[in-house]
């Protein structure tokens, strides 16, 4: 077929796909050290499961995941073909053995063709199906246009090749008795003259060849260089829930003798690690992201996706400056000219982009860095933040109300508040109250109504009054670290003082700071939140309920389900106080969209788009429900406000569980 004009194709598309790589990948390895190498055999298990069996993208919306699936894993399968046609340049009759020939040719051109039916099927979405999410964009349409020819091309010259060698070459013939789609086209041009057999032959071949070397060579050039790189990113992916925020060392920091050392947070692309690079480089722009994305469905400028194509395009813009490694070649600050305040601040941190993306490509550990750096060296942020953070400093709550009011709401209710070590050990749990419960009206009344659940299945409660002080966790994931770190210490010193050990919560935000950022700083607990604890008393007949609710709908707050895998508990509970089946949200569980209030934006208003309370709560509207069930206090504050604004002097209420079992409770 021409050896030399294959080795000159092959050398110069090598040559241009390792130079475009490299383009990448020395910015990657110029960004932050961060070790990624624990566990490995999970992670390999990982690339296997999500990356080659393709799980993640399948499981969640099965047409385009298939889809996904049949090309990704025809390319991967398709690679000895590539090598065959690339052996073939060298000597045109080379072959498999026959004892592989054969089922190869009949496998290879059933992924063809499935390959192909599965290329038309992304086109049809794409200009037919166009959902929401997929937005116009011509590499794609080139890198499907490329892999239809590539698959056509490949049919066509097995049917040239068939025709002209296979009764000359046996192995040939071999390949042509199982190759069922190549043997089809191999009859359809069995009545061409010689020169056209001759012509298509070499034209089909070299189409084939060129098309599959300009793939090569445009994969490092965009989106699809996640062809190259998603096995690895999945492989190095952080491998759990994003619920852990990254500490700051405040020591370091308050040693600090210059201004170039007084580092928090990341001001800089410099300040990326390079996973973050890996991943910018690796999204797919598919858009999952977006699905249930509270800031992108209610038009604030915030998706993981167009985060990640503001940072690959500034990374590339600024490669020369990153790659020499110069601390004094000042880079641009990355909040600002790369990402908006606006969408910075619009985050939720509910993590649903994690959730949905399918190679696992990280987002909140960014945003989270980002904020620290605008909190704590920049000094920009929101104005309504300042007052907060001064509530908190002075009076431990982002209310602002005194501290030794934080029992208030328990007076009458019988409860003890512990004191010393020997208090504590009475106690089946220490009620972790939280602040919103603490002094928002709304969150007293769902304390008060667990309080009288507890006490009627005799289980023993205690309370730290004025001295439980707050978690911390909205001033961290807003970027407050010093803030949070002098409130956790506070609180894991009076909790530890007290022996305590075994905690139950109603703010799913307290009971996963405390379950899975509390152990850094020394306070190790038992969490439970309080639907799984109602739920396993009523299981263990020490609670009883009549059903008469009907047309109950119930909200996933991100932080119990998301964040902490807990969906079923207050389905369970629900099952036990309904009369007919519980209604679900279109997006609910895993995809269940944000009440909005979630990283420290219950203290923001939203001067962008549709409020999103107000979005969740016309979904749940749809489904003509009675009641909107909670099971967090901000929660329970959203919904409320939500109805007042979408159905204002509706029928519809918002409750939390805990008052939903305390109004059914029967005695037997």
């Amino acid at each position: 077929m021409g050896p030399a004009v294959i080795s000159l194709a092959l050398l110069l598309a090598a040559v241009g796909f390792a130079l475009l790589v490299w383009r990448k990948l020395r910015i990657v390895l110029a960004l932050q050290p961060e070790s990624r190498g624990d566990q490995p055999w999970q992670r390999l298990r990982t690339v296997l499961v999500n990356g080659m069996l393709q799980r993640r993208m399948i499981e969640r919306e099965w047409r385009a995941g298939l889809m996904h699936a049949v090309i990704f894993l025809g390319f991967m399968a398709l690679l000895l073909r590539k090598l065959h046609l690339i052996v073939i340049g060298y000597r045109e009759t080379a072959a498999f053995p026959a004892a592989f020939g054969g089922p190869f040719a009949a496998f290879k051109d059933a992924i063809e063709l499935a390959v192909i039916g599965a290329v038309l099927y992304a086109f049809y979405r794409r200009f037919v199906q166009r959902p929401a999410r997929l937005e116009r964009n011509r590499e794609a349409i080139l890198v499907l246009s490329l892999i239809l020819a590539i698959m056509l091309s490949d049919l066509v010259f097995d049917g040239f090749r068939f025709v002209l060698l296979a009764d000359a070459v046996p192995a040939i013939a071999h390949e042509r008795d199982f190759a069922f789609a190549g043997a089809a086209v191999a009859r359809a041009l069995s009545g061409w003259s010689a020169p056209a057999l001759q012509a298509g032959y070499a034209l089909s071949y070299w189409t084939q060849m060129a098309l599959v070397l300009t793939f090569l060579v445009l994969l490092p050039t965009g989106e699809h260089f996640h062809i190259v790189t998603a096995l690895p990113t999945l492989f190095f992916r952080r491998g759990r829930a994003p619920n852990r925020v990254p500490t700051v060392d405040l020591e370091r920091l308050m040693a600090a003798t210059d201004e170039a050392q007084m580092q928090a947070g990341v001001r800089s692309a410099r300040d990326l690690s390079w996973k973050d690079g890996l991943d910018a480089f690796t999204c797919t722009e598919c858009g999952r992201c977006k699905d249930a994305c509270p800031t992108h469905l209610t038009g604030k400028p915030l998706s993981l996706k167009a985060v990640n194509d503001s940072l690959k395009t500034h990374l590339l813009e600024q490669r020369e400056t990153i790659a020499t490694g110069d601390p004094t070649n000042e880079l641009p600050p990355l909040v600002g000219p790369v990402i908006s305040p606006d969408t910075l601040w619009a985050c939720t941190t509910c993590g649903y982009c994690e959730a949905a993306c399918p190679i696992e490509l990280e987002h909140l550990d960014k945003f989270f860095r980002m904020r620290q750096h605008q909190v704590m060296i920049a000094g920009e942020f929101p104005h309504p933040l300042k007052k907060v953070f001064e509530a908190w400093e002075v009076q431990g709550n982002p209310w602002g109300l005194p501290a030794e009011q934080r029992g208030d709401w328990a007076r009458g209710l019988g409860l003890p508040v512990v004191g010393h070590a020997a208090e504590a050990a009475g106690l089946d749990y220490l009620f972790y109250v939280g602040s919103a419960m603490s002094f928002d009206p709304r969150g007293q009344k769902i304390a008060r109504a667990f309080v009288g659940l507890m006490q009627h299945a005799g289980i023993k409660l205690g309370l730290l009054g004025a001295r439980e002080g707050s978690t911390g966790e909205c001033a961290r994931r807003l970027g407050n670290e010093m803030l949070f770190q002098q409130l956790a210490g506070a609180l894991v010193s009076t909790l530890g003082d007290l022996g305590v050990t075994k905690i139950v919560t109603c703010d799913p935000h307290a009971l996963n700071s405390l379950r899975n950022e509390y152990p850094a700083f020394g306070g190790h607990y038992e969490l439970i939140h309080h639907t799984r604890l109602i739920a396993d008393l009523l299981a263990q007949g020490r609670l009883h309920v009549e059903p008469r609710l009907e047309r109950v709908i119930y909200h996933d707050p991100c932080y119990l389900g998301r964040h902490n895998g807990e969906f079923d508990a207050p389905r369970a509970i629900l099952a036990r106080l309904t009369r007919d089946a519980p209604l679900e949200f279109a997006l609910t569980r895993e995809k269940a969209m944000c009440c909005g209030a979630g990283g420290g934006r219950m203290w923001l208003e939203e001067n962008v788009g549709t409020r999103i309370n107000v979005l969740r709560v016309e979904q749940a509207l749809a489904a003509a429900p009675q009641t909107i069930a909670t099971a967090c206090p901000y929660c329970a504050v959203m919904m409320a406000d939500g109805l007042a604004v979408a159905q204002p002097g509706g029928a519809t209420q918002s409750r939390d569980l805990a008052e939903l079992v305390a109004e059914a409770l029967i005695d037997r």
